[in-house]
């Protein structure tokens, strides 16, 4: 992931150069826009695979890591669920009594583990910590995303506002696990643009372009 991240401003200037270039001959010799777009696609799709092999970079781990993450959450939600005695209807008895201590295990307003957060300050705790890590993601993008990384980033923005009714639905137990996640997941974004630690851990420097989006939008 951290070539990928240093290989990003390489792209977007190689990009530029592509655009510009092909964009004369296409105008000299006449060409319509969509061959125009078909080849600075596939100009660009080869540099790309190019780049990524001459740097030993694999964009499928970095694509498929977080579908491996999803199932390993689902799981521990559903366990924690169970155990809180708010199994869903099709996959135990919710006639069940919670696991002993579930009752009065918890702290300050959320004593009771097996009961929702009537206050909805965890609810809201989890939404926007889900929220922040989707900006502080979309910060890794370039200043000009394309259509389908914008796409992605609303979609996930609206998915993070959504987690804070479901969340009100859920017992405690299961908040506290989604906010220690979405917690760690923030703490572990902010230290990775730390250069400090990019450079403890022998990780590439951020690029020069995604610095400066940083500084411009705080």
């Amino acid at each position: 992931m951290g070539r990928m991240m240093a290989l990003t401003p390489v792209l977007q200037a190689w990009l530029e150069t592509l655009k510009t270039s092909v964009g004369i001959d296409h105008k000299i010799k006449g060409r319509d826009f969509s061959t125009f777009n078909s080849e600075i696609q596939d100009a660009y799709r080869a540099k790309v695979k190019e780049l990524y092999s001459s740097h030993r970079c694999n964009p499928r781990v970095s694509f498929l890591l977080p579908w491996v993450q999803i199932p390993l959450f689902v799981t521990m939600s559903l366990t924690i669920r169970g155990m809180a005695g708010y199994p869903l209807p099709f996959l135990g008895d919710s006639s069940l009594p919670a696991e002993p201590g579930f009752a009065d295990g918890g702290a300050m307003w959320f004593t009771d583990l097996a009961a929702s957060d009537p206050t909805w300050i965890m609810p809201v705790a989890i939404g926007a910590a889900n929220l922040f890590n989707v900006e502080l993601n979309a910060l890794m993008v370039s200043k000009t995303p394309t259509r389908n990384q914008i796409i992605f980033r609303n979609l996930f923005r609206v998915l993070a506002i959504t987690m804070i009714p479901i969340a009100h639905q859920a017992p405690m137990a299961i908040c506290l696990y989604w906010l220690s996640s979405g917690s760690y997941s923030v703490i572990q974004n902010l230290a990775f643009r730390m250069p400090a630690v990019r450079q403890r851990l022998r990780l590439p420097p951020l690029p020069k372009t995604t610095v400066e989006q940083q500084k411009v939008d705080s």
